[in-house]
């Protein structure tokens, strides 16, 4: 029997309880509010990870909700130095550092996550054009692709990490990546049946808009 959907359920109820309390106390963000679509792009992501990794993650929850931290605050909290300085240093005190081999770990993770986007960016212009912009560098009111995958890792156990990182490995020795695999399911929660149709449907969207 597959473990797998049981373990990402439990691992996207945790988080979405999670994202609809960093704004705790103030008005929620539209964002908070659709947990269809939450749900749908969490699980297009954990979907591609291994059981090794799903359940380690999910030890990192379930040990966050019992003293009191919230993993996804802290992730964005981590975006805040490059998105919103200011709001960073004064928020800083609630995230939780990670160890010198979780930060070499999540910026392994990173840059390969990266390396595979960027391709997918090429190939796939129209889909992926319709998001966050790829770099850092791009970083204003909002997180590039580069900053939210780094601050997101970096809220991860060792354990998770490594996991990941071991995953990431394996399948690129298969000549897969795991960023075309999360975006292959990310289309498909949107109703396509592939990249490529749905890159097709982007295109013929656009230009038909230029007429």
């Amino acid at each position: 029997m597959d473990e797998k959907p049981g373990i990402i359920d439990k691992i996207v109820s945790i988080e979405w309880s999670m994202f609809t309390s960093v704004n705790e106390g103030k008005d929620r963000a539209s964002c908070q509010e659709d947990r269809k679509t939450f749900i749908g792009m969490r699980a297009a992501q954990f979907s591609a990870w291994p059981l090794k990794a799903l359940a380690s993650y999910l030890d990192d929850l379930e040990k966050a909700r019992q003293n009191g931290r919230n993993l996804l605050e802290e992730k964005y909290i981590h975006m805040m130095k490059t998105t919103d300085p200011s709001r960073y240093g004064a928020l800083l005190s609630r995230v939780t550092q990670p160890t010198g081999i979780s930060r070499a770990l999540a910026r392994e993770a990173a840059d390969k996550l990266l390396e595979q986007t960027r391709a997918l960016f090429e190939k796939y212009p129209h889909v992926s054009g319709r998001g966050r912009p790829l770099y850092s560098t791009l970083d204003k009111e909002g997180a590039s692709i580069e900053t939210y995958q780094l601050c997101e890792l970096l809220t991860y156990s060792e354990a998770t990490l490594a996991a990941l990182c071991e995953h990431i490995a394996a399948l690129e020795k298969d000549g897969v990546s795991l960023a075309r695999v999360i975006f292959e399911n990310t289309v498909m929660f949107y109703g396509y049946d592939s990249l490529e149709t749905a890159e097709a449907a982007m295109k013929g969207r656009i230009d038909r808009q230029r007429i």
